[in-house]
């Protein structure tokens, strides 16, 4: 079912509101605005244990609310998510994003998409220069990571992808692309030896690459795949930067029933910043361009890259050799205990689903 924001979803919000703030009724709408985007963690779950009642009759209290949302499954999220949203965001759709913030910065802080993404791109960029060895900074690329967004859209409850139109056609090229690797040298990750056995407090994850003996092949082709892509995306994104500033909203499909996926699709730079996030889709419609324009940029870059596949593998079963390598020290990776179950919890639920 899709999720409506029903006058049931409306009134559960309104409760836990209240329950956040007896004041919050009383104040202006920029106050109101601002109490559901910094809300306090105290505040948060008073709020969280309304909702948790009003919506999915569970019954516990505000110390153990965060706790036990989080022990939700899909389903019981999708349903609260929406009452959820209410409480938590911002201006005309009540956008909220998905991400990390710093502590004590909130949406609010930004007024346009770019003002955000060109923040997080300063500080992404300060850690790399730090961490990274002989790191040569492309310069700032207009949502070169994907944002994940939830919001209010013709009265429905939306999960958003906010992407660049260079990254959502190259990711559309990768798609296509790891069909065919997947054709030329069919693979597939099983368990190796030491997977699952505990370690450290936790558990070893050991799954290893099987490609019935052209596994260093298959390697090496990947490896020039990605470098395709990046290559790919940071062309289309020189290729744009003087484009007109058009977005796009394209439909997605969701493989939960009931969820409604939309990817909104940015330009450029010129486009980031026309597109404020308290008037978010207002900004969008504005300045909504042809999504021909974006299925044309995806088939000629699909084309390409199944060329540029084509004569990497050809070259490489005909002329790579595998890198005689020492073995190095082996890398482990080790999760907690508590992970694999909720992995095993999400296989289970996926399963009921299909």
């Amino acid at each position: 079912m899709t999720p409506t924001i029903s006058s049931d979803i409306r009134a559960a919000a309104n409760r836990a509101l209240i329950a956040g703030s007896a004041e919050y009724f009383s104040g202006t709408a920029d106050e109101q605005e601002e109490f559901r985007a910094t809300a306090g963690k105290e505040a948060r779950c008073r709020m969280q244990r309304v909702l948790l009642k009003q919506v999915l009759g569970i019954e516990c209290s505000a110390a153990d609310a965060s706790e036990t949302w989080r022990e939700l499954s899909l389903h019981q999220l999708n349903d609260i998510n929406p009452a959820d949203l209410l409480i938590s965001g911002i201006g005309d759709d009540f956008v909220y994003l998905n991400e990390s913030l710093h502590k004590g910065v909130s949406l609010l802080d930004f007024e346009t998409l770019y003002d955000y993404d060109f923040d997080d791109f300063l500080f992404q960029e300060e850690w790399r220069h730090k961490d990274l060895k002989d790191y040569v900074s492309p310069g700032y690329l207009p949502l070169y990571h994907s944002r994940w967004i939830r919001l209010v859209m013709d009265d429905k409850f939306v999960y958003g992808n906010l992407f660049s139109v260079a990254s959502y056609v190259v990711s559309q090229v990768a798609e296509a692309g790891d069909c065919r690797l997947d054709e030329l040298i069919p693979s597939s990750y099983v368990e190796g030896p030491n997977h699952g056995k505990p370690q450290n407090g936790g558990v070893i994850w050991d799954h290893q690459l099987d490609a019935d003996g052209q596994e260093p092949q298959l390697e090496e082709l990947r490896r020039r795949w990605w470098q395709h892509q990046r290559d790919a995306e940071h062309a289309l994104q020189r290729e744009l930067a003087d484009a007109p500033p058009h977005a796009y909203i394209l439909q997605d499909e969701s493989p939960v029933p009931g969820e409604v996926n939309v990817n909104f699709v940015i330009q450029n730079e010129k486009a980031m910043r026309k597109v404020f996030w308290r008037t978010f889709l207002a900004d969008l419609r504005a300045i909504e361009g042809n999504t021909k324009d974006v299925e044309n940029l995806i088939k000629r870059e699909v084309n390409s890259g199944l060329r540029f596949i084509a004569e990497q593998y050809q070259d490489i079963q005909a002329n790579y050799v595998a890198p005689d390598i020492m073995p190095g020290k082996e890398r482990k990776l080790v999760i907690s205990s508590g992970a694999l179950d909720d992995l095993d919890r999400l296989s289970r639920e996926d399963s009921k689903d299909d």
